[in-house]
């Protein structure tokens, strides 16, 4: 993995092969595979699996808008917990079906929050916040859901 410079803004990529949005996993497993194999045998249940997707972005919208930091001390406490959303994804020629849970009020604040960052007043570093990690949390989750709501829908165990 490349070098941080802590401006990304991490989401969650449901469908997209890229769970955190910065290449550091898989969405299932799974999912993948069956995505892979239906489009070798021409079996279209896209809309299955779109469901399932939605269902879990939405969910994980909500676990990220309860798990989320806030600042009490801040005037504008919680906005960052509240911009948590899901949109389901653009269909594509190969990929008919994704979506993405991300912050549409702070994406910035995304990586300083979960990886933390350097405190900086009047021009030198007078401390360290440690990250909290709350959307590693949530996508590890969400890659569990996507393998076992796919099996279940598509007739697996």
């Amino acid at each position: 993995m490349g070098e941080r410079k802590g401006n990304e803004e991490v989401v969650i990529v449901l469908g997209g092969g890229d769970l955190t949005g910065m290449g550091q996993g898989g969405y299932g497993f799974l999912a993948k595979t069956i995505q892979e194999e239906l489009m070798n045998v021409g079996v279209q249940v896209s809309d299955e699996m779109q469901e399932v997707f939605d269902e879990i972005g939405k969910e994980a919208a909500k676990k990220l808008r309860e798990t989320s930091p806030v600042n009490e001390r801040s005037p504008q406490s919680g906005r960052y917990a509240k911009g948590w959303t899901y949109e389901r994804g653009k269909r594509t020629r190969n990929w008919k079906c994704s979506g993405i849970v991300r912050n549409k009020t702070d994406p910035q604040l995304t990586h300083l929050l979960e990886y933390g960052h350097p405190i900086v007043r009047n021009g030198e570093v007078v401390g360290n916040f440690d990250g909290i990690t709350h959307i590693a949390n949530v996508a590890e989750w969400c890659a569990e859901e996507i393998d076992n709501r796919l099996a279940k829908k598509l007739g697996g165990n």
